[in-house]
């Protein structure tokens, strides 16, 4: 039996699988990213909430009680909103900027 003569055109290639569907997917196969913290529930408190009270010593600037790191991480927001990107240091922004803040 003879081979059949070879074809000049390569075989047809599958189709490409359709892409992914980003809406069609369920939130929990989604892939989680870091958002930005804004502490919401400290920034937009209700007029008649109870403030958070957290002591601190002046002597060497330490703030003291069972806030003091939702203190720490709301002044690292507020600084990060308010100063600009180009200082490398705190050192380097102005005393005038840091009394605003």
């Amino acid at each position: 039996m003879a081979t059949p003569p070879a074809s000049p055109y390569p075989p047809p290639l599958s189709p490409p699988p359709p892409p992914p569907a980003v809406a069609s997917q369920s939130p929990s196969t989604l892939k989680r990213t870091r958002k930005a913290t804004r502490l919401r529930s400290l920034a937009t408190r209700p007029l008649g909430a109870e403030r958070s009270v957290v002591h601190v010593d002046i002597t060497i600037g330490k703030a003291n009680g069972p806030h003091k790191k939702k203190l720490r991480t709301y002044l690292g927001i507020v600084a990060r909103d308010k100063v600009d990107v180009t200082y490398e240091t705190w050192k380097e922004v102005s005393i005038v900027q840091k009394d605003l803040i």
